[in-house]
């Protein structure tokens, strides 16, 4: 029986993950593995235990809860040959959207059994990594929000709180620059995409790859409140990209600079404090994961 090391963050879902625990290891032992199952106990504990797990010499580490959850665990993983596995009980979901798996804790543990690895690209700012989505500006202040109103829960709450922020949201003067292009204007959001989803389901960068050796940065410019509005839900398709004042590149570094300090989410976890300088680089093929 192969031991499945997990790291399981008991808030995440709105707190219903730490609920859940028992099901997690009931579907575990189903599959034929050994639940040894850990919970965070504050912000930043999930690296250190997927740091120690690899020290135990786990042959994967597995992150139950949310995007936030995968991506803390992931940075104790980054650079090793220890793969993650993922169990989604968040409320977002969206790097288990972008690797194909399932959102149930039955196929999402029969993923695991496989143990079939892929390597896939993750970018990072400053010695913090991500691996699907940053978003500075009006993404980052609608990640704070939903963190912030504990009401708001799944999809919807995401929605509800880009609608509030659509209509209050004051846009940003930023220069965005990498090698071969630079762009400056008025922004709603710049966000720099591994993976194609963001927020729940965001199709904010259709066709992005988490293993192509590239960064996709869509710009989206300042509109009117109505027109705001009536581009919102544009961005669950992607067609938004086709409107006026929306660009899109691509980059493997980058950096941003703004006319004032805004709000800025990695993998929806938004940073400690508004940022007016980012400086983003992509890191090929580094990390391994089960999917």
């Amino acid at each position: 029986m192969i031991d499945a090391y997990v790291i399981l963050n008991p808030a995440a879902g709105r707190g219903q993950a730490g609920e859940r625990e028992r099901e997690v290891r009931e579907a575990l032992r189903h599959a034929g593995m050994k639940p040894v199952v850990q919970r965070t106990l504050k912000p930043g504990h999930g690296t250190a235990l997927a740091r120690a797990a690899v020290r135990a010499g786990a042959p994967f580490v597995v992150a139950a809860g949310g995007d936030g959850t995968i991506n803390e665990v992931a940075q104790g993983l980054v650079d090793t040959n220890v793969p993650l596995g993922m169990l989604p009980l968040g409320s977002g979901n969206d790097y288990v959207r972008v690797l194909g798996i399932p959102s149930n804790l039955p196929g999402a543990t029969a993923i695991l059994t496989r143990t079939r690895t892929r390597k896939v690209d993750i970018g990072s700012v400053g010695d913090r990594c991500y691996l699907n989505s940053l978003g500075m500006g009006i993404d980052g202040q609608i990640a704070w929000d939903y963190k912030r109103h504990w009401w708001l829960k799944g999809a919807p709450g995401y929605y509800i709180a880009a609608v509030y922020q659509m209509l209050r949201f004051r846009a940003f003067d930023a220069e965005v620059e990498a090698e071969g292009w630079a762009h400056r204007g008025q922004h709603l959001a710049i966000s720099v995409m591994n993976g194609p989803y963001a927020g729940g389901g965001f199709h904010l960068a259709p066709g992005a790859a988490i293993d192509d050796g590239q960064l996709d940065v869509t710009m989206a410019g300042d509109y009117s409140r109505p027109m705001r509005l009536w581009v919102l839900p544009k961005t669950r398709n992607g067609s938004y990209l086709e409107r006026p004042r929306m660009r899109r590149e691509c980059a493997r570094a980058l950096t941003i600079h703004a006319d004032r300090a805004v709000p800025v989410h990695m993998d929806g976890e938004v940073l400690t404090h508004p940022m007016r300088k980012l400086s983003i680089t992509l890191i090929p093929m580094g990390l391994s994961v089960i999917a």
